[in-house]
C-alpha cells in the first residue's frame, strides 16, 4: 500500500525515538495502535452500512456492475480505446 521497506521503518523508529524520547515513545504507540483499530472498525461499519442499504432497497444489480473485486480478471474498462476514441473527438472538435 505505502510501499515502505523495513529500511525506512527503522529510520523511521530511530528518528522517533530521537525526537520524541524513548520514554514517551511506548504510549504513543499505544495511541497510533488505537487509533488504527477505531479507524479499521469505522471503515467496517460503513461498508456493513452500505450492504444493509443495498439489500434493503434491493438494489444488487447495481452493486454487482460497481463492485470491482468482482470483475478482476475481466477486461471491464478497456482504457487504451477510451483514449483512442477520445482523441478521434478531440480533432473532430479542432477541424
Amino acid at each position: 500500500m505505502f510501499d515502505i521497506g523495513w529500511s525506512e521503518i527503522l529510520l523511521i523508529v530511530v528518528v522517533a525515538s530521537i525526537v520524541i524520547g524513548p520514554r514517551e515513545l511506548p504510549a504513543l504507540l499505544r495511541i497510533l495502535g488505537r487509533l488504527a483499530r477505531r479507524l479499521q472498525y469505522v471503515r467496517y461499519a460503513f461498508t456493513q452500512q452500505f450492504e444493509d442499504f443495498i439489500k434493503e432497497h434491493d438494489l444488487d444489480s447495481i452493486h454487482q456492475d460497481v463492485n470491482f473485486e468482482a470483475h478482476r480478471g475481466q477486461d471491464v474498462f478497456d482504457e487504451s480505446a477510451f483514449d483512442e476514441e477520445h482523441k478521434n473527438l478531440k480533432r473532430v472538435d479542432h477541424e
